[in-house]
């Protein structure tokens, strides 16, 4: 090939551009659609003719119509904004009201200062005095009226202000009453304030209402209204610092996730209404119960569709209904009482009756006698060797299993499943020469531990039963006491992952009962606490030691109980052995 060939080297490709499409030699503009505006447009693209089959000419037009098209967006973004529908205000607080009323007078007072320096200043005498007989008029109106004169309000001035705030509010509610009543006083304030410019007098407060409110003062920004998720956060936060149980913070973890979940976490609190409230109770109503395991990841509504689909006939209890009433509506007067809402939108008596039980209220089902003693012949509780003397058989020493002693102590002492079941060896202890069971949350030398009480009444020193002595308790004690490995009574029982050692060993006990009594019996473990109560009652135990013993405490009671140290162990040892159960026996359960 000679040297003069000229080599045709390959076309540079033109820079591309973003949204430019070539189709059939013709350019086109090739635009996503914003996901806000997906509705708006009815599709995620549009495609529109550049008509130029140049490139250059079709880039100069791209960039012309990109730019309109934002600016289309914009519009459409704007005409959204304008079409939703305003905030409502139902219902205001006396600070929120205050601090509307006092944004108004601000710029009211920076008018009157203008009004005062720049048209006043410069009248004569008597054109000041034609002010002033207007003022004077205004005085009389905006008091109250005269004979002469008819009283008057700010609601204009309201309906003003509201229209500026981009708020809405019914005319006929209690928040709007609220603030024609505080515009009016504001609106008078303003008017003393100006009959005192005009003759050269200092302006002060008139009404101690606006006393730190002035032009001075500056403009007042509007408090944030509290969102949903803020509040539920606030309100479990001061559970906690109120040192509520862990029980107690359970009770509302549903009520806390529903109010975030149907109303949403950035709602504001003070722009719920009645209506809203019933139809979340609505929804409770319809509720499947234990939800949130058996419809996994689904919300409220979603689940309640799926188990109407399925047929679902397991819906909440009356009493569940009724305690997450009770919540909801905690929740919301704490909104009240810190001023996060005027009222609360739950708090209706209507609404509560709905929820509300019968006034005899259905009893505890409770173990029949025939039915603890088939429960208490089972395998479970005969001793049985101590696994770690197996090797040893001339040691073997015969013990009985944790989960029976639980039972047995539950039943005779009334603990509850959880106070029994993380029990440590060194809380079976002895004072006064009684045997007792030291109920508590710290460890012997006052360090904390995982164990949880229910409330602070539920610590407590329980003389051991007769019955449980016979037993051997104390001697299973003594064995546990020379296991080096593990300080706690009941090394068997695990820990649940919310902290109770009651959540694994109630449900056993649950299939437990099934299976040795049958599955027409409808007592459960804290039957046994109801059994020793009225076991209490047919020995004609007095209340103080009632309470004593079983943790409890009355809704009511006189101060003098507050006095003294209260019933000692002899006395109260004294009570427990009077602890009977008609027509159940044990003796097969006492050592030989």
């Amino acid at each position: 090939m000679s040297n003069n060939t000229v080599k045709h080297s390959r076309p540079i490709p033109m820079p591309k551009h973003t949204g430019l499409l070539k189709r059939n030699g013709r350019y086109y503009m090739n635009r996503r659609v914003p996901k806000d505006l997906h509705a708006v447009y009815g599709t995620k693209v549009i495609r529109k003719s550049l008509k130029t089959s140049d490139h250059r000419e079709a880039i100069s037009q791209l960039h012309y119509e990109a730019f309109a098209l934002d600016a289309e967006f914009t519009a459409k973004r704007r005409e959204m904004k304008s079409s939703l529908p305003l905030p409502k205000v139902s219902a205001l607080s006396d600070r929120e009201a205050h601090e509307m009323v006092s944004r108004w007078l601000v710029e009211r007072e920076k008018l009157s200062e203008q009004w005062y320096f720049e048209i006043i200043s410069k009248m004569d005498e008597q054109e000041v005095e034609e002010v002033m007989d207007n003022l004077r008029t205004d005085e009389v109106v905006f008091s109250g009226g005269s004979k002469h004169y008819e009283a008057a309000n700010a609601r204009g001035d309201v309906d003003a202000f509201l229209k500026s705030s981009g708020l809405e509010c019914p005319t006929d509610s209690p928040a709007y009453r609220k603030l024609v009543y505080l515009f009016t006083k504001a609106r008078l304030e303003n008017v003393r304030r100006n009959m005192a410019r005009l003759v050269g007098r200092p302006v002060t407060a008139v009404e101690p209402l606006f006393r730190e409110v002035f032009a001075h003062t500056g403009v007042i920004s509007p408090t944030k209204p509290v969102s949903m998720g803020e509040l539920v956060q606030r309100f479990l936060k001061a559970l906690r610092d109120g040192k509520r149980s862990e029980g107690t913070l359970r009770t509302y973890e549903v009520p806390c996730r529903l109010l975030k979940e149907v109303f949403g976490e950035r709602t504001p609190v003070s722009s719920l209404t009645k209506e809203q409230i019933a139809r979340l109770f609505d929804l409770l109503r319809k509720a499947p119960s234990n939800a949130t395991k058996r419809y996994r990841r689904l919300t409220l509504e979603q689940a309640v569709a799926m188990a109407d689909k399925r047929g679902d006939p397991h819906r909440l209890g009356a009493k569940t209904l009724e305690n997450y009433y009770n919540n909801i509506v905690a929740i919301f007067n704490f909104a009240v009482e810190q001023e996060m809402i005027a009222k609360n939108p739950a708090k209706d008596k209507w609404l509560r009756a709905s929820f509300e039980q019968s006034k005899s209220p259905k009893r505890k089902a409770q173990f029949s006698a025939d039915e603890m003693n088939k429960l208490f012949r089972a395998a479970l509780f005969r001793p049985t060797a101590n696994r770690a003397d197996v090797h040893h058989k001339s040691k073997r020493k015969l013990l009985r299993e944790g989960k029976a002693w639980v039972v047995i102590l539950s039943l005779f002492h009334g603990l509850r499943s959880n106070e029994a079941c993380q029990l440590y060896t060194e809380d079976i202890k002895k004072a006064e020469g009684v045997p007792f069971i030291e109920i508590r949350e710290t460890r012997e030398d006052g360090s904390p531990s995982e164990k949880r009480l229910k409330t602070k009444q539920s610590q407590r020193r329980v003389p051991l039963h007769p019955e449980v002595l016979k037993m051997g308790f104390l001697s299973f004690v003594e064995e546990r006491r020379k296991d080096p490995t593990h300080p706690r009574l009941f090394p068997d029982l695990q820990l649940g992952q919310r902290g109770y050692f009651s959540d694994a060993y109630g449900k056993w006990f649950g299939r437990f009962v099934k299976i040795t009594v049958g599955e027409d019996c409808k007592a459960t473990f804290h039957s046994f606490r109801h059994q020793f109560r009225d076991a209490l009652t047919e020995a004609g135990v007095p209340i103080p030691d009632v309470e004593r013993l079983g943790g409890w405490e009355l809704m009511s009671h006189s101060s003098e109980r507050d006095y003294g140290l209260g019933p000692s162990l002899k006395r109260l040892r004294q009570q427990m052995q009077k602890v009977k159960f008609a027509g159940l026996d044990l003796r097969h359960l006492r050592p030989a």
